[in-house]
């Protein structure tokens, strides 16, 4: 379920899977669409945990995971675990009573040469998928990094994971060599 690779406390170590970097240009990245939507906040955790199992169970990235898990992986985010959380590029969509999809930025090794704002997740809930709804997001953050000056967008997909793939293909993201 991690796209930031933290394993859950199971008996079985977590599959080694194959990541591949890719990274959009902003400059070239097609502009943000007219989505309802809103910053994400901090309390947003409990439904953004609960949104990401929803959206990752049953995919490749799914590793038995429960709420707990999602809970500690959406409060590493916040908590600037795995770089600092960018909460004016971090986006979420309600539908309803829940969130339905959800885009969550991060800034990796910032202060430093290679400081680079990462797409830590996309998730969308079952129900909501295939209506554009992370890809709408997606350009929003992008428009939003844009706007504070960066030039780029990174993000680490599971290779086998072919409908990410696809997708962020679609809006511009390029293999990292």
């Amino acid at each position: 379920m991690s796209t930031l690779s933290v394993g859950s406390d199971k008996s079985e170590p977590p599959r080694v899977r194959k990541r591949l970097r890719l990274v959009l240009d902003l400059g070239t990245a097609p502009g943000p669409t007219d989505l309802a939507c809103r910053t994400a906040a901090a309390s947003d955790k409990e439904s953004l945990a609960a949104l990401m199992l929803d959206a990752y169970h049953g995919t490749v990235d799914y590793e038995g995971e429960v709420l707990d898990d999602a809970l500690r992986e959406i409060g590493h985010v916040f908590s600037g675990y795995y770089g600092r959380f960018l909460p004016d590029c971090s986006f979420v969509v309600v539908g309803g009573a829940e969130l339905s999809s959800a885009c969550l930025v991060i800034l990796l090794n910032e202060g430093k040469p290679d400081e680079t704002p990462l797409l830590a997740f996309a998730m969308t809930r079952k129900q909501y998928q295939h209506r554009g709804l992370a890809s709408a997001l997606i350009r929003r953050s992008a428009a939003a990094l844009s706007e504070l000056g960066y030039s780029r967008l990174s993000l680490a997909v599971t290779a086998d994971n072919a409908p990410a793939r696809r997708l962020y293909e679609r809006l511009g993201f390029r293999s990292q060599e």
